[in-house]
């Protein structure tokens, strides 16, 4: 196969300070790079998620457009029952529950701009478990 991993993901941000906080302070995203104009005036940024995938935001200025073809984005976590604990204590509804098909433990919040974020971890209940990388290791979450 040709393609190695998803590398990043580009949305617009109505305001991009907040964009940059939540998923820089609430999950743990670094900033990789800033996108400055001539007048040093930050209009975008690159962020480091972790392992080779990155998010990418810029200032969107237009209103916001009808959902089009993105639905979401999806992160995967080692131990989802932590995560969850995490999002709650920073003040996010986290329930975690098994997909209805794909048997994946997950659970979804909302970002700045409205955009939903689901995470992930892949067990062996999970359909995708067997494609994940072994190398890494893959916990089984309780509860």
């Amino acid at each position: 196969m040709m393609v190695k991993r998803l590398s990043h993901v580009c949305l617009s941000a109505r305001d991009l300070n907040k964009t940059i906080a939540f998923y820089c302070e609430v999950l743990g995203c670094r900033i990789a790079h800033e996108f400055r104009n001539q007048q040093s005036e930050l209009y975008g940024v690159f962020l480091a998620v972790n392992n080779g995938t990155f998010l990418e935001f810029f200032q969107g200025d237009a209103p916001a457009q009808p959902r089009g073809v993105f639905r979401h984005l999806c992160f995967e976590v080692d131990d989802i029952q932590q995560t969850a604990e995490q999002m709650k204590v920073k003040g996010f509804p986290a329930e975690v529950s098994r997909g209805r098909t794909d048997r994946v433990l997950q659970f979804w919040i909302t970002d700045p701009d409205g955009n939903q974020v689901e995470f992930h971890q892949y067990d062996e209940q999970a359909v995708q478990y067997p494609y994940c990388d072994r190398s890494e290791p893959h916990r089984v979450a309780s509860g």
